[in-house]
């Protein structure tokens, strides 16, 4: 089940006939993201005009996945994964085919995507701990970055054709078709991991959730590099993350595109991940993993600085490519570190204070959004690269111990 080659080159991970099925179910499910991230930002923006809205609707997620991610990392540690992804992955499915119902119906209405957005909250708040978990399960420590970053390739590739199909849907057929394909690519997600083997608890089941709860956080205290770790996660979300949000406003106002467009800007990120993914990919075990990290954090600063002041439509498909590298480059190197540095019977919790520190970045969207209605979408973003470049820079000096990590 693991991989124990000692060099690893671009696709070795692929070798792992598991892997294989785990890597199909990655791309299906990075599909149904990006086309809910297409469909529902558009419907939202049709329907309120305001990125306040797009704000708290984007954000409702997280408070649900704040709330329940602590405890869903200990159930990770308890229970069969494998079992907890089928599950969680079949009830996103239902969100779907409801929210596509309502549409059809003429029916649908603000309330009822952040209503939805809070149930995949509690939902991803279970399932990626999990999966985080699983994966590392599956190919072991030295095949694990090329694993996430093959991942990463799949995440590239489908989120290219998924936001720009997601669009066109938009434009030609509506926008409720585009939940029903996402309805089915949850079924084919459901089928790819029904063939990937179960996994062994990692116990504690005699324990009190709550006791299992404490001694995640009093490991994060011992094993001391998680915590900045974990900040890291928490600043790139906080500054890096909300132009995603805000993209159908500024796919609107400031660019003047239809939904095919917005489709197009949201799967331009995609094709600059797919380039840094496989770059990673061929890297192996690299060994500066700390410095890059803090590099490609700086980088995608600079790189939303420029996209928020150069609106044209072709230079602002490269920055986004750019941005989408760079954040590609951080999250993958941050993950290995994450993972590599904790002992697989706290992995499930650590993972979940990952999804927690993400998940309250997200909150963040709504003044977020308010403040864009205000002075607009450009004005905001670059506010927000900026600040990622001097806080990438402030960690890099006054945090040597994280730029030191291997």
């Amino acid at each position: 089940m693991k991989i124990t080659a000692r060099r690893l080159t671009t696709f070795d991970t692929l070798h792992n006939r598991h892997f294989r099925w785990y890597w199909l179910a990655t791309l299906a499910s990075t599909a149904t993201f990006q086309m809910t991230s297409v469909g529902q930002g558009w419907l939202v923006y049709q329907l309120a005009g305001s990125a306040l809205a797009l704000g708290w609707v984007g954000a409702a997620w997280s408070i649900t996945n704040s709330l329940v991610s602590p405890g869903a990392g200990v159930l990770s540690d308890r229970v069969e994964q494998r079992a907890l992804i089928l599950w969680m992955r079949g009830l996103l499915a239902v969100t779907s085919v409801i929210t596509s119902l309502l549409i059809w119906r003429g029916a649908v209405a603000v309330w009822h995507l952040a209503f939805f957005s809070l149930i995949r909250g509690v939902l991803y708040a279970i399932l990626m701990p999990a999966q985080n978990a699983y994966l590392a399960k599956l190919v072991g420590p030295k095949a694990l970055l090329n694993a996430l970053s093959l991942n990463s390739i799949g995440m590239g590739l489908s989120g290219i054709f998924a936001a720009s199909l997601a669009g066109y849907m938009v434009d030609k057929v509506g926008v409720a078709a585009v939940f029903l394909v996402i309805s089915v690519l949850y079924l084919v997600v459901f089928l790819a991991i029904l063939q990937v083997p179960r996994t062994t608890p990692n116990g504690g089941g005699s324990r009190r959730v709550f006791s299992d709860l404490l001694d995640g956080a009093r490991y994060l205290r011992v094993q001391s590099i998680l915590i900045p770790l974990l900040g890291l996660v928490f600043l790139r979300g906080l500054l890096g993350m909300p132009h995603i949000t805000l993209m159908p406003k500024y796919a609107q106002d400031v660019m003047g595109l239809d939904a095919s467009g917005l489709g197009i800007l949201v799967a331009a990120p995609g094709a600059g991940s797919l380039v840094s993914s496989f770059i990673m990919a061929s890297m192996g075990d690299y060994r500066h993993k700390g410095r890059l990290m803090l590099i490609s954090g700086a980088a995608m600063g600079l790189g939303l600085v420029l996209f928020a002041n150069i609106p044209a439509f072709l230079p602002v498909l490269i920055l986004l490519a750019l941005i989408g590298a760079m954040s590609t480059i951080s999250m993958l190197t941050n993950h290995t570190l994450l993972q590599n540095a904790c002992d697989p019977g706290y992995l499930g919790r650590v993972m979940s204070f990952n999804m927690l520190m993400f998940a309250l970045t997200q909150m963040g969207t709504i003044p977020i959004g308010a403040f864009a209605d205000l002075v607009g979408v450009p004005l905001v973003v670059t506010f927000l690269g900026a600040a990622l470049v001097i806080t990438s820079g402030l960690v890099w000096v006054l945090a040597p111990r994280l730029k030191s990590l291997k």
